[in-house]
């Protein structure tokens, strides 16, 4: 089992995120938040923890919203808790996310003391242009110290980078990854969505941010993957990029489908119940709400949810094709109907019994992953 813990709080919102995430919040209601989290992961330890199944956890993640803009001791707290409750892997993955302009030595020593023995840092871009039109805090001179600093305390250590930003090129992708790669193992790779509701999304639909077009992002990813692999990386997920075996073994437990607790505001959480039901499910996504439901709770399945979903077996069947085909393993091949396989034979690659997307699948993933809901539905 898997534990995420949500930390919703950021020093200013970025123009693209539509993330459960809020800005500037009161320091009562931060501390209010830190104790409903306390609780709930009481409540998760009595059910699935010590006080009840006793799971073992194989990794924690720690994510945001900005998780290192509070202070560490409250980290420390929240780990000790977790802890005190569940039984930890010797070698159990234990990762904080953390922008630039909010880490510091002390930060970064403290979350060693608490177990982190992993960062991911949200750097986003080696570009200033490009990190002052999508409203960073940071600039390119603060990520980078913050990678030296991390690197003292962390073997451990990756970071994000966004592609499809106002001023990327071909040529600046290159550089940026080629720089990235020369000092890190894990690199993650996303493609700038223009979100609904969002401000990017006003912003580039009145013409004040123009943003590169859909085959553009396709040719500045592919020269981000190409740079990856010539710098000794694997794309072992469609995002995902690592060196030295250093994968993100929180995120592969994801796209493997074992169970998560996600605690916190708007955290999701996937279950395998003893009577065979799999179920999904989130908390409440406003803070506020949030504390009233955990405080209210005397028990971990009592807490108010969202969006609960008991998985019928065409639920699970698809979850395990979509998940699968977003990872260098892949699926099985006989999940996947044979005349789809013969109609895209040119975008898999076979590796014994299993099938998995190669990069030309990976560029058109949402497009192969419709049609083979569609031609399962056709089926039906």
């Amino acid at each position: 089992m898997q534990i995420y813990i949500h930390i919703p709080f950021c020093k200013r919102k970025c123009l693209y995120c539509d993330f459960n995430s809020y800005a500037d919040c009161a320091k009562e209601l931060i501390s209010g938040y830190l104790t409903a989290l306390n609780r709930e992961i009481e409540l998760a330890g009595s059910e699935f923890g010590r006080g009840g199944k006793n799971e073992k956890i194989t990794s924690i993640f720690i994510g945001g919203g900005t998780p290192s803009l509070i202070d560490a001791n409250n980290i420390e707290s929240l780990l000790k808790n977790v802890k005190n409750h569940f039984e930890i892997a010797c070698d159990a993955e234990i990762t904080i996310e953390a922008n630039p302009e909010s880490l510091t030595e002390e930060k970064l020593v403290s979350y060693r003391r608490a177990g982190v023995n992993r960062l991911s840092m949200g750097v986003q871009s080696l570009y200033d242009d490009n990190l002052q039109a999508i409203s960073r805090i940071h600039d390119v001179a603060t990520a980078k110290n913050a990678i030296n600093l991390a690197r003292k305390h962390f073997d451990n250590l990756s970071c994000d980078l966004m592609i499809g930003l106002p001023y990327d090129t071909q040529s600046r992708v290159k550089e940026e990854v080629a720089e990235l790669a020369k000092i890190l193992d894990h690199i993650s790779v996303y493609q700038l969505i223009l979100e609904e509701g969002t401000p990017l999304e006003y912003l580039v639909n009145e013409g004040k941010i123009i943003l590169p077009n859909d085959d553009e992002v396709a040719d500045l990813m592919t020269v981000a993957v190409k740079t990856l692999r010539e710098n000794g990386f694997d794309r072992y997920e469609v995002s995902n990029f690592a060196k030295n075996n250093k994968y993100s073994r929180h995120n592969m437990g994801y796209w493997t489908r074992n169970e998560y607790l996600g605690i916190g505001a708007g955290a999701a959480s996937f279950l395998k119940l003893q009577d065979s039901k799999e179920v999904r499910f989130s908390s409440a996504r406003p803070i506020e709400e949030y504390i009233e439901n955990v405080c209210a709770a005397n028990d971990y399945f009592d807490i108010s949810r969202e969006e609960y979903e008991e998985l019928s077996n065409d639920a699970v069947f698809d979850e395990k094709i979509m998940l699968g085909l977003r990872t260098s393993e892949g699926v099985d091949k006989s999940l996947i109907d044979n005349e789809y396989l013969n109609k895209y034979s040119k975008y898999f690659a076979e590796n014994g019994e299993n099938v998995s997307l190669n990069d030309q699948g990976f560029a058109i993933m949402n497009t192969i992953l419709v049609d083979i809901m569609r031609l399962k539905g056709e089926k039906h």
